[in-house]
């Protein structure tokens, strides 16, 4: 047969290029060139996208409907529908490559896709680049549950609660209006008496009424604030503070393994990465990760507040990419490195690794400010709305998962309401929380370029936040003074200062979102969830004092 291909199309969904798209001739080119270098077909940017290779690979046209990607002995690997690639691998128009683990993302396609190309049903996750914080306490995966969930029987109690109340309303009011009728048939005889029951009636109608306005409304809440809350992307690397350098993980070859592992090395019990400037790692990979969380807007000037681990992730455990393990341990002893043997993958799911809080570089130990984090970017994006606006950070907690970014735009933005609620909140109080969870599926608008100079199809992914009620599950208290006569001077909780939730339609890319009591004001930033096999999935909210301190000048001693 004949194809009509007219074009390769790149569809970028992650990395410096993320929503836009190339188109190629496709019947001038028999192959894609893929990397970092001037020459290559699909070019990537050298300073952001850097765990691409010069020349990464290429995607191979073997007939008119045939393809094939293929790595040119990449550093950091090619992976296809998140499937690491050995050496080569037969690639199809909707399939999903990834440069690096870390690396950006695109989407393989042709236009117009020939009816023999289209894909064959198939089971499909959601991609989202998102960030979600597991304490390391309580972190374990959970299996799903069959029956009736906790939200789903609420809405119904509440359903037939509202139905209950309604009826008595007609009821009461009915009943007046017989009443009223016999009061002017026989208002000589029973005046009195009616005159007792409608008074009476005319209160319970006013308690009932008032049982309705207190209710707890989650769709009110979500229509007064879905202004307010955003959606945030971001893109972070480590560098070397005194220079500005990128720095790398070291990799290193070791005996009866075919390729360069990375190196890990034990310092005072503690396990973290080898690292190295970029210049000194003839083989490694850079300590980078990209995400995306939620925020809230709390001043008309446009200051937000979201998760510490979002706009400043190198103060959080690092997430370690697919090829990370196996790798090869020393021990630092004495000014001396020390093999240790190989970690493995079960050994690795256990390093609690803040990369701000590294002990050893370049084979030192770290002596004062060395290593430091920056944002590639940070991008704001309202609800609804193709358009997004950079950030910067503005401060970040030294006590909590909280920090404070800002976006500058000429016109006044709408805030939140916030209340300190750490006197009075109580388990059993209801919540709901705003954000946009990963899990969630994504509004994808397409925009015709109308420049002369730029007329690339602009593909936006449009947040839509998602709203999810619930109630404090528990109230964790990180350290509080009790009374004398109690004989406990205080006590302290290792896991932190925290509002348990029951608030579970949630997940990555839901942190740094806002926590809303059911009038309506912030009273807790939503942070990280947990579940275990034999436990409900349960989440965690930080204090809304927290986000407070970071917005005056809090002294800590007087």
């Amino acid at each position: 047969m004949n194809p009509s291909i007219k074009n390769f199309v790149i569809r970028h969904l992650v990395g410096a290029k993320a929503n836009q798209i190339e188109e190629f001739d496709f019947s001038r080119h028999n192959e894609l060139t893929l990397g970092r270098s001037g020459d290559s077909d699909v070019q990537f940017d050298p300073e952001i996208d850097t765990v691409v290779s010069r020349e990464h690979g290429k995607i191979v046209k073997d007939g008119p409907l045939a393809f094939t990607l293929i790595d040119n002995n990449s550093r950091n690997g090619i992976f296809v529908n998140k499937a690491r690639v050995k050496g080569s691998t037969p690639i199809q128009p909707g399939d999903e490559v990834q440069l690096g683990s870390n690396g950006p993302v695109f989407l393989f396609d042709v236009d117009p896709r020939p009816a023999e190309l289209m894909p064959a049903t198939r089971f499909v996750e959601v991609v989202k680049p998102t960030s979600e914080f597991v304490p390391a306490e309580v972190a374990a995966a959970s299996p799903e549950k069959s029956g009736i969930g906790k939200q789903t029987f609420e809405r119904v109690i509440t359903h037939e609660r509202q139905k209950s109340q309604r009826t008595l309303v007609a009821s009461v009011a009915g009943l007046i209006i017989v009443a009223g009728a016999a009061f002017f048939a026989f208002k000589d005889k029973i005046a009195p008496q009616v005159t007792n029951v409608v008074k009476n009636d005319t209160t319970l109608v006013t308690n009932v009424t008032n049982v309705v306005k207190e209710s707890f409304d989650p769709e009110a809440i979500a229509k007064a604030n879905i202004d307010k809350v955003v959606l945030i992307e971001f893109s972070s690397k480590l560098v070397h503070a005194p220079s500005g350098d990128d720095i790398y993980h070291r990799y290193e070859t070791y005996k009866g393994i075919d390729r360069p592992i990375p190196v890990y090395v034990e310092v005072d019990g503690q396990i973290e990465p080898l690292l190295d400037l970029k210049k000194n790692t003839p083989n490694g990979q850079p300590i980078a990760l990209q995400g995306s969380g939620s925020g809230f807007v709390v001043s008309k000037e446009g200051y937000i507040l979201t998760n510490r681990h979002v706009a400043a992730s190198w103060h959080s455990y690092y997430s370690f990419p697919q090829d990370a393990f196996p790798g090869v341990l020393y021990r630092f002893q004495g000014g001396e490195m020390q093999i240790a043997g190989i970690i493995t993958q079960e050994m690795g799911q256990n390093i609690r690794w803040i990369p701000a809080e590294t002990k050893l570089f370049g084979r030192k130990p770290v002596s004062g400010k060395i290593i430091d984090g920056t944002n590639t970017y940070i991008d704001v994006t309202f609800a609804k709305n193709d358009q997004r606006t950079p950030a910067k950070v503005v401060r970040v907690s030294n006590k909590h998962d909280v920090a404070m970014i800002k976006i500058d735009l000429p016109s006044e933005m709408q805030a939140v309401t916030m209340k300190d609620a750490d006197a009075t909140i109580a388990p059993g109080q209801k919540v709901v929380t705003m954000g946009y969870p990963g899990i969630s599926p994504s509004v994808v608008v397409a925009t015709a370029g109308n420049d002369f100079a730029n007329r690339t199809t602009q593909v936006v992914i449009v947040p839509d936040p998602t709203v999810t009620d619930g109630s404090v599950g528990k109230v964790i208290r990180g350290t509080s003074n009790t009374s004398k006569e109690s004989g406990v001077v205080g006590y302290y909780s290792t896991f932190g200062d925290y509002y348990q939730l029951t608030v579970n339609a949630t997940g990555a890319g839901n942190s740094g979102g806002p926590v809303f009591d059911k009038e309506g004001n912030v009273i807790g930033i939503f942070t990280a969830s947990t579940s275990r096999a034999d436990a409900t999935r349960i989440t965690f909210a930080v204090p809304i004092r927290y986000g407070l301190e970071l917005m005056g000048n809090t002294k800590v001693i007087n």
